[in-house]
């Protein structure tokens, strides 16, 4: 690591001798340009949040769990670097969030949810949020919301590459590589990510006391320092994408994506094993692919996909019992394929209507066993076709009112839900000021995953799809000067699910999933973004976001003691905020993260009188400095970065504790090829 810090710091010095080129001699000001646009159709009544590039390609040490963090309303419920990271939207469940990839669902057949841990923010060109009823147009299943991730071609001409390393606290190290190429027709880019890390850090464990004694007798206690215990990882990403444009209008292109991943999953702190003892392992191998044509012309466009996603998922977790003699309390492994296509249109008739029509079918393959002598027995092979079909008309008769409807029909293994339908209409409040009024109405529907119907032990078969209805109403705003632009959305809603599969223990021992509750969600979600530029060339650019989250349990109690009824759901945060300041002046770019997340309660009774019942509210703070050279023949990039800037101890999930203050350097390489963008 010491080499590394040598090689960063000279060049960082040798900045002030050799990056002449990079540095501006004067200024010129611009005269204000208007540039006026019209809403798309497409996005009539629409809550949609959109991530900017910056923010996705700012390290490549963040996965996409990271940015939603820090940059959405969504609760991200995560375990630590490379571990499990879920995102919940309005207080839902994991398996509320629908997630695609390139218009491929992701979302895992067995559990329903997605690792966003496992996805490098730098493999995605485009995020965009669609909150509660929003998901409909994009996918069904979604009843607190849908994420879209996109890759994109780069329109570039000639070759080009980056490379970033990165290495921080905890023996962690970072690589990024990106070629791509573009010509007249043809564009392609390969993005390759490696990251490892021993990811050992200390903590102070308030869940264990270690007693003082004198001369027998004891005098005091305190709480000891440990390790992370068994929590290294080993990631490799590789994102292989190519396209082809044609004169007449089509687009076809093929993108391919494999994960490698080993991670040791981290010891409780309530945990008294040594890891020499005991091994806790995972294993992933995960490979997507997705085919696209797409013809465009000026009315009409036509759209098809075929995708195939596998994966592979090994969990170990055994013990040493003698030197060469050893215990498996679980060996778990499973398969999923599955197998996608999916057509879609769409036909402008006039510039005041809009129909489009998408038809989706996906063939899920799941196979799971256990061959630990605890678990023989334990495992199932299913399947599944599923189906869904959504039709829509926009139709917007004035410039000031729009409106918008969706149908949509699924059919899982056979069994269909009833329709989905979903309204939305918007009015322009201002035009100055570009105040849109939006609202929504929609049922939606989520299936039971394959996991829910058929695990062993504990599946049910016999399992309702979770139902619901979902309100939406609020302001966006958006106000651009000559050095400064404004915007900002406030989002109401209303939300109720009925028939929440929850996995709860039986009376044989093991946990099974069942339609216990009905769920009452509600709340408001505020952002904002502002930027100033001023004349001697410093910028001045923030962003936040804030949302209340109430999200209450009114299902039939299971008994007289139940005391789970009107109490908010197991880790949702009632109140949550973040905001990203960003100072830029020339080639230095000072950054600085702060988010928050209220208590969040362990217990379904929402008990605090016990220290596990509820986890504390935390502040979190990161701080990055970057310094930009321009050679002659490439350009520079040093990149420093402190995560938890003031050292807070906290914990996202019970017995789970996180690290404390760590940092990390980034040099990126950018040769100077001939090229134009």
């Amino acid at each position: 690591m010491a080499r590394y810090g040598l090689l960063i710091w000279i060049l960082w010095f040798a900045s002030g001798a050799f990056a002449q080129e990079g540095k501006v001699d004067y200024e010129l000001d611009l005269e204000e340009v208007p540039v006026l646009a019209k809403r798309p159709l497409k996005h009539i009544g629409i809550q949609k949040t959109r991530l900017d590039t910056v923010v996705l390609h700012e390290s490549p040490a963040l996965s996409m769990a990271d940015v939603l963090l820090q940059h959405s309303t969504l609760f991200v419920k995560s375990y630590g670097r490379a571990t499990l990271a879920t995102a919940e939207f309005r207080g839902t469940s994991a398996s509320h969030t629908q997630v695609t990839w390139n218009g491929m669902k992701i979302n895992s057949p067995m559990l329903g949810t997605v690792d966003f841990s496992m996805i490098p923010s730098y493999f995605i060109d485009d995020v965009s949020l669609y909150h509660g009823a929003s998901s409909i147009a994009l996918t069904g299943g979604g009843l607190g919301g849908a994420v879209e991730l996109c890759t994109k071609p780069q329109d570039v001409r000639g070759f080009g590459l980056k490379y970033v390393q990165g290495i921080g606290s905890f023996s962690t190290y970072d690589q990024f590589l990106h070629l791509n190429y573009g010509g007249e027709c043809w564009q392609g880019a390969t993005r390759v990510v490696y990251s490892t890390s021993k990811n050992n850090y200390r903590y102070t464990n308030y869940d264990k006391k270690t007693d003082v004694y004198e001369d027998g007798v004891w005098v005091d206690s305190y709480h000891p320092v440990e390790r992370n215990k068994s929590g290294y990882f080993d990631d490799f990403h590789v994102l292989q994408e190519l396209y082809c444009r044609t004169s007449g209008g089509h687009r076809f292109g093929v993108a391919f994506w494999q994960t490698v991943s080993k991670r040791g999953l981290p010891f409780l702190s309530v945990d008294y094993k040594e890891d020499t003892e005991f091994t806790n392992e995972q294993k992933n191998n995960t490979a997507r692919a997705v085919l696209s044509w797409d013809y465009l012309r000026e009315r009409f466009k036509w759209a098809m996909r075929a995708g195939y996603i596998y994966s592979d998922l090994a969990y170990d977790y055994f013990t040493k019992r003698q030197e060469t003699v050893l215990s498996d309390i679980t060996h778990s492994r499973s398969y999923a394929n599955t197998f996608y296509g999916q057509l879609e249109a769409e036909y402008m008739p006039s510039s005041r209507w809009m129909l489009s029509a998408q038809a989706s079918v996906y063939r899920n393959g799941v196979k799971s066993s256990d061959n630990s002598p605890y678990h023989a027995g334990d495992n199932y092979d299913e399947g599944r076709w599923e189906f869904s079909a959504c039709l829509s008309a926009r139709w917007k008769p004035t410039e000031r009112f729009a409106v918008a409807a969706c149908l949509r029909e699924e059919v899982y293994g056979g069994k269909g839900v009833p329709p989905i339908p979903a309204l939305f209409w918007d009015v322009v409040l201002s035009k100055r000021w570009n105040i849109v009024a939006k609202g929504s109405i929609a049922r939606n529907y989520r299936c039971p995953s394959l996991d829910d119907l058929y695990f062993r032990p504990g599946g049910n078969p016999d399992l309702k799809p979770e139902h619901g209805f979902t309100y939406d109403g609020g302001i966006e705003w958006r106000k651009t000067g000559k050095r400064y632009s404004v915007q900002g959305n406030a989002t109401a809603f209303d939300s109720y699910i009925d028939d929440w599969i929850l996995w709860v223990p039986n009376t044989k021992g093991f946990w099974q999933p069942s339609n216990v509750k009905r769920v009452h969600n509600y709340g408001v979600e505020l952002s904002a973004g502002a930027e100033y530029r001023f004349p001697k060339g410093v910028v001045l650019h923030a962003d936040g976001n804030f949302s209340w989250t109430p999200s209450l349990n009114y299902g039939e109690q299971a008994n007289s003691n139940d005391a789970s009824y009107g109490k908010q759901l197991c880790y949702i945060p009632l109140y949550s905020a973040a905001l990203t300041p960003r100072v830029a002046w020339r080639n230095w770019t000072l950054l600085y993260k702060w988010c928050y997340y209220s208590e969040r309660f362990t217990t379904t009774s929402n008990e605090v009188s016990h220290i596990t019942g509820r986890l504390k509210p935390y502040y979190m703070s990161d701080l990055s400095l970057e310094k930009r050279m321009a050679f002659r023949w490439l350009d520079l990039s040093v990149k420093g970065v402190v995560n938890n800037l003031l050292g807070s101890e906290y914990v996202t999930v019970l017995s789970r504790p996180m690290p404390g203050r760590n940092y990390e350097v980034f040099l990126e390489i950018r040769p100077r090829w001939s090229h134009k963008q």
